[in-house]
């Protein structure tokens, strides 16, 4: 049975966001596909900081839960520090904004970074509910632990009805971009500059539809 090692702050809004996600994983816990450490499992077997190292040592994956909180407390510093010396698989989880960034360690980690390039918070005031967001990055680091696989990472799909609008509006841009140029061809009689002024368009369009046509994938370093 694989182990997931959690570390997160004790701040009452990283708790209750990691209890949210935990409840992602039971089922998996159930069937025998792996087993959770956290901070209650921690007491449960020991107050020892170095068994809690050893702990996290013998553990398949680190799982840290970035916040402002996170950043600013000692033994969730030290226990990252014990995981990179370990050379641990490490998946860090944005729970809240925090400039992480500024952390070499963590800066180290950024392509391996759930849920993508906004923290968990924002993802749950877009989706209007946290059972989506956490669901999905659960079956990410799921198909990591089960198949040691870090290309198994990647951004929480987007809401079908996100991708729709992408789609539709780049669907626009490139439709106008089609009627700009058989404009300028009724008016320059020349191909060039049209496909030009199609090709800009073109480009708006993709640019506008990168999300939705080219979803941010995090790959292993």
């Amino acid at each position: 049975m694989k182990k997931i090692f959690f570390t997160y702050s004790d701040d009452a809004k990283d708790v209750d966001l990691y209890k949210e996600l935990r409840q992602h994983f039971v089922l998996y816990s159930r069937d025998g596909l792996l087993s959770i450490v956290d901070r209650d499992e921690l007491f449960r077997v020991s107050g020892d900081k170095e068994k809690i190292k050893d702990m996290l040592l013998n553990s398949d994956i680190a799982i840290p839960l970035l916040s402002v909180d996170y950043l600013g407390n000692d033994e969730c510093n030290m226990l990252l520090e014990t995981a990179l010396k370990g050379k641990k698989v490490i998946i860090p989880i944005l729970l809240r904004a925090c400039v992480w960034k500024d952390d070499e360690k963590l800066k180290t980690l950024e392509d391996n970074i759930l849920p993508g390039d906004k923290p968990v918070t924002d993802y749950i005031q877009e989706d209007g509910g946290e059972d989506k967001v956490m669901a999905g990055i659960a079956r990410k680091i799921k198909a990591v632990v089960l198949e040691n696989d870090l290309k198994k990472l990647g951004e929480v799909d987007l809401k079908s009805n996100e991708k729709m609008f992408h789609y539709i509006l780049s669907g626009i841009v490139l439709l106008s971009g089609i009627l700009a140029a058989i404009y300028s061809y009724s008016k320059l009689k020349d191909w060039s500059i049209s496909g030009v002024i199609f090709l800009m368009f073109v480009a708006i369009a993709l640019f506008v539809g990168k999300n939705a046509f080219f979803p941010t994938k995090i790959l292993s370093k």
